[in-house]
């Protein structure tokens, strides 16, 4: 996470000043686009894509998840774009979303097994959440119910980060059989840990949805379209169990207070935790590490039969025999899952032989470039022929950039001098060493310092209609013969694309 600059304010300000800390850190932007685009109707997965793969971790996080048993698609998928094209985009958002969140906060610096066993604990119950509505099949966005139950301890969490000592305080009340809302009302100034992750999602301009979602004693949906009052209920009680069980508490009473609400008994909610239990499995290490030190799988089974454990034998099944599963100790980052070129070069070509919208294959375009071969940023551009002029404007883009630089590259095909109006006028590939003086207009310099540029034209009929952008940082290499043809390969295969697609309008 990325330090705030401004200074908290109103209410989160006077927390900050009884708890004795200056500020807590803006949440990454990167996790804030990614929960924009979970309440944008008009997101696509051009922009999911865009946004994953700003993240190489998060890239290689999720494309392993796609590919695990869980999902057993039969086929291996090695682009973003294909895993949002067979899951559906709602699947591959909530995923990334809820393994950047938990990333972003297992990097916070502070003891990792007890972050660990928070963040798996509340991935669970977004995991419960989601599978509610859609078994129940409730009046709620199942992407939002994942958020809402994901962020729902978003104070626990915090006050585990930021007050160590007050979270041990408030553990060791606990442990006295204090009631939870007592023990924090006592220690965090009157506030529970509802009340301060409510004010901290409203300083991270959260959505409503999510804040209203931490409260700790939800009234009732009033009907059955009551959407928001479903979404309090289900981060509630989902929370709640995955917690209850985690503690080997009875659960009787939470599910006489819930099981009308959501039509969910016992059984039922065991079903749908283990069933969670076993798709984190291969979401992340660090998640991993956490169903671990949760020793999760026996206390399902305790859960289940309704009968304690003797002291010592957590790891062991009724029957006596081993469980099977043994704690994951610290490992190191997993194998990369990147495809080679010529992997993205069959998978293009699978994609011009059948049907295909054409924007979608433009993402699957510059994320075969952008990492298939390896460039910073890569920027399709498109003519735009206006009144009085012809510009060369950006379409879409990856890499290290974001969508205004996107819209702002601008180029007027009326300067020949400058490089990217030659390499369209003579359909020929340029490159432009760093920093090389008057190649480009001033609104884009910005961009273009420091790298080395590479122009590859699209061309159809004789005639350059769009081009390819990419750029490497200075020091990185030089292209080489074979990246050089791969990337000559996938321009063509563009040019095929819009030829098609042409024809078909």
């Amino acid at each position: 996470m990325t330090e705030s600059k401004n200074p908290a304010s109103g209410k989160l300000a006077e927390i900050f000043a009884k708890m004795n800390i200056n500020a807590l850190p803006a949440m990454s932007s990167h996790v804030q686009e990614l929960i924009s685009l979970v309440h944008s109707s008009r997101s696509t997965s051009y922009d999911l894509s865009r946004v994953i793969l700003k993240d190489y971790s998060l890239t290689n996080k999720v494309l392993q998840v796609v590919n695990s048993a869980y999902y057993s698609l039969g086929q291996p998928v090695s682009s973003i774009s294909k895993a949002v094209t067979i899951l559906g985009f709602d699947a591959v958002r909530d995923l990334a979303t809820g393994i950047a969140i938990f990333e972003n906060f297992i990097k916070a610096g502070v003891e990792k097994e007890g972050i660990s066993k928070l963040m798996t604990r509340s991935f669970l119950s977004a995991l419960q959440c989601r599978d509610l509505v859609n078994e129940k099949k409730l009046n709620v966005l199942p992407e939002e119910a994942f958020i809402c139950g994901l962020l729902h301890n978003l104070g626990k969490i915090i006050t585990f980060i930021y007050m160590p000592d007050i979270y041990k305080k408030i553990e060791s009340s606990l442990a006295k059989g204090i009631p939870e809302e007592t023990a924090t009302r006592e220690l965090l100034e009157n506030l529970t840990f509802a009340d301060l992750g409510q004010e901290i999602a409203k300083f991270w301009n959260l959505s409503h949805k999510i804040v209203i979602s931490m409260d700790i004693h939800p009234a009732k949906p009033k009907n059955s379209y009551d959407s928001e009052g479903y979404l309090q209920n289900l981060a509630d009680f989902s929370n709640r169990f995955v917690d209850m069980v985690c503690n080997e508490e009875d659960t009787s009473e939470l599910l006489g207070r819930y099981g009308e609400i959501i039509a969910i008994n016992q059984e039922q909610a065991l079903a749908l935790l283990h069933k969670g239990v076993e798709a984190s499995q291969d979401i992340s290490d660090s998640i991993r590490y956490g169903l671990s030190k949760l020793k999760i799988h026996s206390k399902l089974e305790k859960a289940a039969r309704f009968e304690p454990i003797p002291p010592g034998q957590e790891e062991m099944r009724a029957d006596g025999t081993k469980q099977g599963w043994q704690e994951v100790e610290e490992l190191g980052e997993l194998p990369s899952t990147d495809k080679s070129i010529n992997q993205f070069i069959m998978e293009m070509t699978e994609t011009l032989m059948g049907p295909f919208q054409l924007n979608e294959f433009y993402a699957n375009l510059l994320e075969a470039i952008y990492r298939g071969i390896g460039f910073d940023r890569v920027i399709l551009c498109v003519l735009s022929i206006q009144a009085t002029r012809t510009v060369l404007t950006g379409r879409f883009g990856l890499g290290d950039i974001d969508a205004a630089d996107i819209s702002n590259f601008e180029q007027p095909m009326s300067n020949a001098d400058q490089a990217i109006p030659r390499a369209m006028k003579l359909c020929k590939d340029i490159a432009i060493e760093a920093d090389t003086t008057r190649a480009f207009p001033d609104n884009i310099h910005y961009l273009v310092k420091d790298r080395t540029v590479y122009l590859f034209p699209i061309v159809v009929n004789n005639k350059a209609i769009a081009l390819l952008y990419m750029d490497r940082k200075t020091g990185r290499p030089k292209l080489n013969k074979n990246s050089i043809k791969a990337l000559s390969l996938f321009r063509d295969f563009a040019a095929m694309a819009i030829k098609k697609s042409s024809r078909k309008g």
